[in-house]
């Protein structure tokens, strides 16, 4: 995370009373965004139906915070993505959330690459996309999302991993 990049979050939030890039994937029920910076950032959240986060950063919320939900982090490096089992890790409890009814949102710092690779890669297994077909579908809801090629890499190769059926 950069620290202009922390700062116009923070501004963001007090100003909004919300965390910057919000926007459901699938509405109601799986949604990305920027990092809550803030207690009120977070309870904007679920006043939105939010019932469970995903937490992309090395950092994980506040506990305050997350004994208010259902909660998973897979701490993974800004740019960067999660291998296999992270991945896995993420999408699997996305599903069992929403399967609950449980609406789920994931953050990264911006909302953008990581965020955007663990949505691309649960529209590859539970809406049927190919890769490509979501990558291109998140960045086109989501513009900015999956900055790197190495993110791209990796919803590619966990097309590739649910094939073979490891």
């Amino acid at each position: 995370m950069s620290k202009p990049g922390n700062a116009w979050r923070k501004i963001h939030g007090r100003v909004t009373g919300q965390p910057t890039n919000f926007s459901w994937v699938i509405e109601g029920s799986l949604a990305g965004s920027g990092m809550p910076t803030t207690a009120g950032e977070f309870g904007w959240l679920l006043s939105q139906g939010v019932k469970s986060v995903v937490t992309m950063t090395q950092e994980a919320l506040p506990g305050e915070w997350t004994n208010r939900v259902e909660y998973c982090h897979v701490p993974t490096p800004d740019m960067g993505s999660p291998g296999m089992e992270g991945i896995e890790s993420a999408v699997s409890f996305i599903r069992g959330q929403i399967a609950a009814g449980n609406a789920a949102v994931v953050h990264c710092a911006a909302g953008m690459g990581r965020t955007g690779t663990i949505l691309a890669c649960y529209l590859v297994k539970h809406e049927g996309h190919s890769a490509d077909e979501a990558i291109t579908r998140i960045k086109k809801d989501r513009p900015g999302s999956i900055q790197s090629d190495v993110q791209m890499e990796a919803v590619a190769m966990y097309e590739k991993y649910l094939a073979r059926g490891d």
